[in-house]
Protein backbone atom coordinates (compact mmCIF):
# COMPACT_ATOMS: atom_id res chain seq x y z
CA UNK A 1 0.00 0.00 0.00
CA UNK A 2 1.26 3.11 -1.13
CA UNK A 3 0.64 5.24 2.07
CA UNK A 4 2.91 3.35 4.06
CA UNK A 5 6.22 4.16 2.08
CA UNK A 6 4.65 7.72 1.42
CA UNK A 7 4.70 8.53 4.98
CA UNK A 8 7.58 5.84 6.01
CA UNK A 9 5.29 3.88 8.79
CA UNK A 10 5.33 0.45 9.19
CA UNK A 11 1.80 -0.33 9.24
CA UNK A 12 -1.62 2.12 8.69
CA UNK A 13 -4.73 1.48 11.31
CA UNK A 14 -8.25 2.11 9.41
CA UNK A 15 -11.26 1.62 12.01
CA UNK A 16 -13.63 4.07 9.88
CA UNK A 17 -16.58 1.39 9.04
CA UNK A 18 -16.62 3.17 5.16
CA UNK A 19 -13.21 2.38 4.94
CA UNK A 20 -13.46 -1.02 6.29
CA UNK A 21 -16.60 -1.38 3.57
CA UNK A 22 -14.44 -0.53 1.01
CA UNK A 23 -11.65 -2.54 1.55
CA UNK A 24 -13.46 -5.09 2.47
CA UNK A 25 -17.05 -5.19 1.69
CA UNK A 26 -18.26 -6.11 4.57
CA UNK A 27 -20.80 -3.70 6.85
CA UNK A 28 -19.34 -3.50 10.20
CA UNK A 29 -20.12 -0.62 12.61
CA UNK A 30 -17.42 -1.52 14.40
CA UNK A 31 -13.85 -3.22 13.33
CA UNK A 32 -9.81 -2.44 12.98
CA UNK A 33 -8.00 -3.09 10.18
CA UNK A 34 -4.17 -3.51 10.83
CA UNK A 35 -2.51 -3.06 7.07
CA UNK A 36 1.14 -4.04 7.28
CA UNK A 37 3.17 -4.41 3.89
CA UNK A 38 3.11 -8.42 3.63
CA UNK A 39 0.02 -8.48 5.53
CA UNK A 40 -3.34 -7.50 6.72
CA UNK A 41 -5.66 -8.58 9.09
CA UNK A 42 -9.07 -7.66 10.44
CA UNK A 43 -9.83 -7.05 13.97
CA UNK A 44 -13.71 -7.64 14.90
CA UNK A 45 -15.86 -8.18 18.61
CA UNK A 46 -18.09 -11.13 18.93
CA UNK A 47 -21.04 -9.83 17.20
CA UNK A 48 -19.42 -9.99 13.61
CA UNK A 49 -16.58 -12.88 14.08
CA UNK A 50 -17.97 -15.37 12.65
CA UNK A 51 -19.33 -13.61 10.01
CA UNK A 52 -16.69 -11.87 8.64
CA UNK A 53 -14.36 -14.69 9.43
CA UNK A 54 -16.93 -16.24 6.14
CA UNK A 55 -16.61 -13.35 4.14
CA UNK A 56 -13.51 -11.35 4.53
CA UNK A 57 -11.04 -11.07 2.20
CA UNK A 58 -8.20 -10.60 4.94
CA UNK A 59 -7.48 -12.91 8.05
CA UNK A 60 -9.77 -12.46 10.94
CA UNK A 61 -8.71 -11.79 14.88
CA UNK A 62 -11.08 -11.00 18.00
CA UNK A 63 -10.39 -7.70 18.74
CA UNK A 64 -11.23 -8.58 22.59
CA UNK A 65 -7.86 -10.04 24.32
CA UNK A 66 -4.20 -9.27 23.03
CA UNK A 67 -5.07 -9.85 19.90
CA UNK A 68 -5.05 -7.08 18.45
CA UNK A 69 -2.43 -5.13 20.83
CA UNK A 70 0.36 -8.15 20.44
CA UNK A 71 0.04 -7.02 16.75
CA UNK A 72 0.78 -3.31 17.13
CA UNK A 73 4.43 -2.57 16.94
CA UNK A 74 6.63 0.39 15.20
CA UNK A 75 5.74 3.48 13.40
CA UNK A 76 1.98 2.88 13.01
CA UNK A 77 -0.70 5.31 10.74
CA UNK A 78 -4.06 6.30 11.54
CA UNK A 79 -6.78 8.19 10.45
CA UNK A 80 -7.01 11.64 12.54
CA UNK A 81 -9.74 12.63 10.55
CA UNK A 82 -11.94 9.94 11.87
CA UNK A 83 -10.28 9.22 15.19
CA UNK A 84 -11.44 11.02 18.77
CA UNK A 85 -8.86 12.32 20.96
CA UNK A 86 -10.71 9.53 23.65
CA UNK A 87 -9.73 6.85 21.21
CA UNK A 88 -6.32 7.93 20.61
CA UNK A 89 -5.38 7.73 23.84
CA UNK A 90 -6.84 4.13 24.35
CA UNK A 91 -4.62 3.29 21.48
CA UNK A 92 -0.98 5.25 22.85
CA UNK A 93 -2.55 2.99 26.42
CA UNK A 94 -2.84 -0.15 24.71
CA UNK A 95 0.61 0.53 22.78
CA UNK A 96 2.73 2.73 24.64
CA UNK A 97 6.14 1.46 22.81
CA UNK A 98 4.19 2.37 19.26
CA UNK A 99 4.91 5.62 17.44
CA UNK A 100 1.90 6.77 16.32
CA UNK A 101 1.35 9.29 13.49
CA UNK A 102 -1.91 11.03 12.21
CA UNK A 103 -2.57 11.15 8.93
CA UNK A 104 -5.79 12.67 7.90
CA UNK A 105 -7.97 10.32 5.41
CA UNK A 106 -5.30 7.84 4.97
CA UNK A 107 -7.63 6.25 1.51
CA UNK A 108 -8.30 9.29 0.00
CA UNK A 109 -6.40 9.34 -3.28
CA UNK A 110 -7.26 5.69 -3.67
CA UNK A 111 -11.23 6.32 -2.93
CA UNK A 112 -11.17 9.53 -5.40
CA UNK A 113 -11.08 7.54 -8.35
CA UNK A 114 -14.08 4.87 -8.77
CA UNK A 115 -12.97 1.91 -10.92
CA UNK A 116 -15.29 0.37 -13.46
CA UNK A 117 -17.47 -1.56 -10.73
CA UNK A 118 -18.44 1.52 -8.34
CA UNK A 119 -18.68 3.72 -11.58
CA UNK A 120 -21.72 1.02 -12.61
CA UNK A 121 -23.13 1.06 -9.13
CA UNK A 122 -23.09 4.82 -9.26
CA UNK A 123 -25.08 4.66 -12.28
CA UNK A 124 -27.42 2.75 -11.58
CA UNK A 125 -28.12 4.71 -8.00
CA UNK A 126 -28.60 7.70 -10.12
CA UNK A 127 -31.11 5.58 -12.25
CA UNK A 128 -33.14 4.36 -9.42
CA UNK A 129 -32.65 8.19 -8.15
CA UNK A 130 -33.78 9.65 -11.42
CA UNK A 131 -37.13 7.29 -12.07
CA UNK A 132 -38.08 8.33 -8.01
CA UNK A 133 -37.86 12.19 -8.84
CA UNK A 134 -39.78 11.69 -11.96
CA UNK A 135 -42.63 9.90 -10.41
CA UNK A 136 -42.99 12.12 -7.76
CA UNK A 137 -43.30 15.07 -10.30
CA UNK A 138 -46.66 13.53 -11.35
CA UNK A 139 -47.86 13.43 -7.94
CA UNK A 140 -47.37 17.76 -7.83
CA UNK A 141 -51.02 18.68 -6.86
CA UNK A 142 -52.40 21.27 -4.58
CA UNK A 143 -52.43 20.18 -1.16
CA UNK A 144 -50.14 17.74 -1.06
CA UNK A 145 -47.30 18.27 1.63
CA UNK A 146 -43.34 18.05 1.56
CA UNK A 147 -43.36 15.28 3.62
CA UNK A 148 -46.09 13.11 1.53
CA UNK A 149 -43.83 13.87 -1.60
CA UNK A 150 -40.82 13.26 0.21
CA UNK A 151 -42.25 9.53 1.73
CA UNK A 152 -43.38 8.80 -2.10
CA UNK A 153 -39.57 9.02 -3.45
CA UNK A 154 -38.41 6.66 -0.66
CA UNK A 155 -41.11 3.93 -1.12
CA UNK A 156 -40.66 3.98 -5.00
CA UNK A 157 -37.37 3.82 -4.47
CA UNK A 158 -37.42 0.94 -2.42
CA UNK A 159 -39.98 -0.60 -4.05
CA UNK A 160 -37.39 -0.65 -7.47
CA UNK A 161 -34.17 -2.13 -5.90
CA UNK A 162 -33.37 0.71 -3.48
CA UNK A 163 -31.71 -0.58 0.14
CA UNK A 164 -31.99 2.97 1.78
CA UNK A 165 -31.64 6.74 0.86
CA UNK A 166 -28.32 8.94 0.67
CA UNK A 167 -30.11 11.55 3.08
CA UNK A 168 -33.36 12.65 4.48
CA UNK A 169 -34.98 13.91 1.17
CA UNK A 170 -35.21 18.00 0.63
CA UNK A 171 -38.67 18.84 -0.61
CA UNK A 172 -39.38 22.07 -0.45
CA UNK A 173 -42.51 24.76 -1.26
CA UNK A 174 -42.03 28.46 -1.95
CA UNK A 175 -39.79 30.21 -0.17
CA UNK A 176 -39.18 27.27 1.50
CA UNK A 177 -36.99 26.63 -1.12
CA UNK A 178 -34.64 29.68 -0.17
CA UNK A 179 -32.97 26.90 2.78
CA UNK A 180 -30.53 25.03 1.15
CA UNK A 181 -31.00 22.20 3.52
CA UNK A 182 -34.74 22.54 4.41
CA UNK A 183 -36.32 19.29 5.47
CA UNK A 184 -39.38 18.40 4.46
CA UNK A 185 -42.07 18.94 6.75
CA UNK A 186 -46.04 19.55 6.62
CA UNK A 187 -46.44 22.76 3.83
CA UNK A 188 -48.49 22.31 1.47
CA UNK A 189 -48.24 23.10 -1.98
CA UNK A 190 -50.67 26.17 -3.51
CA UNK A 191 -50.88 27.28 -7.10
CA UNK A 192 -47.75 29.25 -8.25
CA UNK A 193 -45.12 27.91 -6.57
CA UNK A 194 -41.60 26.92 -7.07
CA UNK A 195 -40.92 22.68 -5.99
CA UNK A 196 -37.01 22.54 -4.96
CA UNK A 197 -36.28 18.32 -4.40
CA UNK A 198 -33.16 17.56 -3.84
CA UNK A 199 -33.23 13.42 -3.35
CA UNK A 200 -30.99 10.65 -3.51
CA UNK A 201 -30.92 6.46 -4.16
CA UNK A 202 -28.88 4.07 -2.60
CA UNK A 203 -28.08 1.11 -4.58
CA UNK A 204 -25.56 -1.71 -3.66
CA UNK A 205 -23.81 0.54 -1.13
CA UNK A 206 -23.34 3.18 -3.78
CA UNK A 207 -25.61 6.79 -3.15
CA UNK A 208 -27.27 9.00 -5.61
CA UNK A 209 -27.86 12.70 -5.37
CA UNK A 210 -29.61 14.74 -7.79
CA UNK A 211 -31.83 17.76 -7.33
CA UNK A 212 -33.90 19.61 -9.64
CA UNK A 213 -36.33 22.37 -10.10
CA UNK A 214 -40.15 22.34 -11.09
CA UNK A 215 -42.54 25.18 -11.25
CA UNK A 216 -46.23 24.48 -10.05
CA UNK A 217 -48.34 27.35 -11.99
CA UNK A 218 -46.22 30.57 -12.82
CA UNK A 219 -44.04 31.60 -9.73
CA UNK A 220 -42.59 35.08 -9.42
CA UNK A 221 -40.94 36.17 -12.19
CA UNK A 222 -37.90 36.91 -10.12
CA UNK A 223 -37.59 33.32 -8.85
CA UNK A 224 -37.88 31.95 -12.90
CA UNK A 225 -35.01 34.45 -13.69
CA UNK A 226 -33.28 33.07 -10.62
CA UNK A 227 -33.91 29.52 -12.16
CA UNK A 228 -32.31 30.64 -15.39
CA UNK A 229 -29.30 31.95 -14.18
CA UNK A 230 -28.60 28.58 -12.15
CA UNK A 231 -28.89 26.27 -14.99
CA UNK A 232 -26.78 28.21 -17.28
CA UNK A 233 -23.94 28.83 -14.88
CA UNK A 234 -24.29 25.20 -14.32
CA UNK A 235 -24.42 23.88 -17.50
CA UNK A 236 -21.07 26.01 -18.16
CA UNK A 237 -19.54 24.19 -15.30
CA UNK A 238 -20.90 20.87 -16.53
CA UNK A 239 -19.33 21.30 -19.80
CA UNK A 240 -15.76 22.48 -18.47
CA UNK A 241 -14.89 19.34 -17.24
CA UNK A 242 -12.23 17.37 -18.07
CA UNK A 243 -8.75 15.18 -17.03
CA UNK A 244 -6.54 18.31 -16.29
CA UNK A 245 -8.65 20.53 -14.66
CA UNK A 246 -8.22 22.15 -11.28
CA UNK A 247 -10.66 21.71 -9.05
CA UNK A 248 -11.21 25.26 -8.08
CA UNK A 249 -11.43 26.52 -11.38
CA UNK A 250 -15.14 24.69 -11.81
CA UNK A 251 -16.73 27.01 -8.83
CA UNK A 252 -14.79 29.97 -10.32
CA UNK A 253 -16.62 29.51 -13.51
CA UNK A 254 -19.94 29.49 -11.89
CA UNK A 255 -18.80 32.63 -9.39
CA UNK A 256 -18.15 35.04 -12.15
CA UNK A 257 -21.42 34.19 -13.74
CA UNK A 258 -23.26 35.08 -10.46
CA UNK A 259 -21.33 38.23 -10.07
CA UNK A 260 -21.87 39.56 -13.41
CA UNK A 261 -25.89 39.54 -12.50
CA UNK A 262 -24.41 40.75 -8.66
CA UNK A 263 -26.15 37.79 -7.05
CA UNK A 264 -22.54 36.04 -5.72
CA UNK A 265 -23.90 36.62 -1.97
CA UNK A 266 -26.67 34.41 -2.61
CA UNK A 267 -24.57 31.36 -3.29
CA UNK A 268 -23.85 30.20 0.12
CA UNK A 269 -22.51 26.96 -0.14
CA UNK A 270 -19.46 24.99 -2.64
CA UNK A 271 -20.15 23.90 -5.89
CA UNK A 272 -20.45 20.39 -5.12
CA UNK A 273 -18.13 17.19 -3.72
CA UNK A 274 -17.29 13.35 -4.25
CA UNK A 275 -19.85 11.08 -4.25
CA UNK A 276 -19.62 6.96 -3.84
CA UNK A 277 -20.27 5.16 -0.62
CA UNK A 278 -20.90 8.11 0.87
CA UNK A 279 -22.82 11.03 0.02
CA UNK A 280 -20.09 13.62 0.64
CA UNK A 281 -16.84 12.30 0.25
CA UNK A 282 -13.69 14.03 -0.74
CA UNK A 283 -13.18 16.18 -3.06
CA UNK A 284 -15.06 19.52 -2.51
CA UNK A 285 -15.40 21.82 -4.84
CA UNK A 286 -14.54 25.58 -4.12
CA UNK A 287 -12.33 28.30 -4.97
CA UNK A 288 -10.14 28.49 -1.95
CA UNK A 289 -10.35 25.08 0.35
CA UNK A 290 -7.77 22.51 0.75
CA UNK A 291 -8.93 20.37 -2.74
CA UNK A 292 -8.85 23.69 -4.85
CA UNK A 293 -5.63 22.52 -6.35
CA UNK A 294 -6.78 18.96 -7.02
CA UNK A 295 -6.84 17.72 -11.47
CA UNK A 296 -9.05 16.14 -12.21
CA UNK A 297 -8.69 12.58 -13.22
CA UNK A 298 -10.50 9.90 -15.22
CA UNK A 299 -12.68 7.91 -12.93
CA UNK A 300 -13.85 10.97 -10.45
CA UNK A 301 -17.22 11.24 -9.80
CA UNK A 302 -18.40 14.49 -7.80
CA UNK A 303 -21.99 16.55 -7.90
CA UNK A 304 -21.95 19.61 -9.77
CA UNK A 305 -25.00 21.63 -7.94
CA UNK A 306 -24.78 26.11 -7.86
CA UNK A 307 -27.49 27.81 -6.14
CA UNK A 308 -28.88 30.93 -5.29
CA UNK A 309 -31.37 31.59 -2.36
CA UNK A 310 -33.01 34.86 -1.61
CA UNK A 311 -35.00 34.75 1.72
CA UNK A 312 -38.69 35.70 1.27
CA UNK A 313 -38.48 34.87 -2.01
CA UNK A 314 -37.24 31.48 -2.36
CA UNK A 315 -34.37 29.54 -4.04
CA UNK A 316 -33.18 27.06 -7.16
CA UNK A 317 -30.40 24.55 -6.69
CA UNK A 318 -29.69 22.46 -9.70
CA UNK A 319 -27.78 19.35 -9.23
CA UNK A 320 -26.23 16.57 -11.80
CA UNK A 321 -23.63 13.60 -11.21
CA UNK A 322 -20.61 13.51 -13.38
CA UNK A 323 -17.99 11.08 -14.26
CA UNK A 324 -14.50 12.17 -15.61
CA UNK A 325 -13.87 10.15 -18.13
CA UNK A 326 -10.77 10.05 -20.37
CA UNK A 327 -11.44 13.23 -22.98
CA UNK A 328 -14.00 15.11 -20.76
CA UNK A 329 -17.14 13.69 -18.78
CA UNK A 330 -20.33 11.94 -18.52
CA UNK A 331 -23.47 13.58 -16.95
CA UNK A 332 -25.63 10.73 -14.88
CA UNK A 333 -28.61 12.73 -15.43
CA UNK A 334 -27.97 14.10 -18.83
CA UNK A 335 -31.77 13.59 -20.07
CA UNK A 336 -33.26 14.56 -16.68
CA UNK A 337 -35.69 17.79 -16.66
Amino acid sequence: MKILSNYSIDACLLEDPIDLLYLTGLTLSKGKLLIKPHETRLFVDGRYFEAAKKNSPFPVDPSEGNYFKQALQGKIGFDSAFTTYEAYQQLVKNAPDVEWVPISRPLKDLRICKNPKEIAALKRAADVTARGYTHIKTLLKEGISEEELAFEFEFFCRRHGASGLSFDSIVAFGENSAYPHHRAGKTKLKKNQVVLVDVGAVVDQYHGDMTRIAFFGEPDPKIIRLFDIVKRAQRKAVAAVRPGLRVGELDRIVREDFQKENLEEFFTHSLGHGIGLETHECLRIKWNNEDADLILRPGMVFTIEPGLYQPGLGGIRYEDMILVTETGHENFFQNLE
